[in-house]
């Protein structure tokens, strides 16, 4: 696994990212460049109507069966059917794996408008004028750090089997539309922050009604 963000996958022509959130934590991110990175077990265990619950958080790969043979482990005699089953097995260390998320505007992928859906993340956003010097300034801190991490686009699919990872979300939640920064080896508590410095000079905040108003200017050159 790669520790350096893959700048030429994040490199997307007319495509930015959206930080949606409460006003102090925005200002937080705009004026320190504080990300909150909280483990993925917490957003496992998170209940809120699934907009940022997701059971299947930190679960490496999941196989299911429709009939199998089960023995209890104090009880090999006793073996029993089951007609439908499904193994889930969880990334090593889930404790330690840190996720700071943001939404991935692309016009080209017809990301855009953005989904009111996302508006329930926060009253206001953080909108980034210049999104690579964002993952660069990143980057540069963790690689500092010698913090092994990884950051990319979630894949959305339909049903979980096979090999899930932090970068898999059943398509319930494609309207995220989400871009991850995931570090490994944390320090097995709820949340480790990353500062990278103010970034006032690579971003807007406004409120999140007023989002897509924003991005038709920024990314498509549309009048209002």
């Amino acid at each position: 696994m790669s520790n350096k963000v893959n700048r030429r996958e994040q490199a997307i022509e007319k495509a930015t990212l959206v930080k949606f959130g409460q006003y102090e934590h925005i200002c937080q991110l705009r004026d320190q460049g504080l990300l909150y990175m909280n483990t993925l077990l917490y957003f496992r265990q998170i209940e809120d109507e699934e907009l940022r619950g997701d059971k299947f958080e930190g679960v490496a790969d999941v196989k299911r069966g429709n009939s199998g043979k089960v023995t209890p482990k104090n009880d090999p005699e006793n073996q029993f059917i089951v007609s439908r089953w499904e193994i889930r097995r969880d990334l090593p260390q889930l404790e330690k794996i840190n996720v700071f998320c943001m939404c991935a505007v692309r016009p080209s992928m017809g990301n855009f408008p953005v989904d009111k859906r996302n508006f329930r993340f926060g009253d206001y956003a953080l909108i980034l004028t210049n999104p690579q010097e964002f993952i660069d300034r990143i980057s540069s801190q963790l690689e500092s750090g010698n913090i092994n991490h990884k950051a990319n686009l979630v894949e959305y699919i339909s049903n979980y089997a096979g090999e899930v990872g932090p970068f898999r979300k059943l398509k319930d939640f494609a309207y995220q539309s989400e871009w991850r920064l995931v570090c490994y080896n944390g320090p097995s508590k709820e949340r480790d922050d990353i500062r990278i410095g103010s970034i006032k000079d690579i971003c807007i905040v406004v409120k999140s009604n007023e989002v897509n108003q924003r991005l038709s200017i920024l990314l498509t050159g549309a009048s209002t």
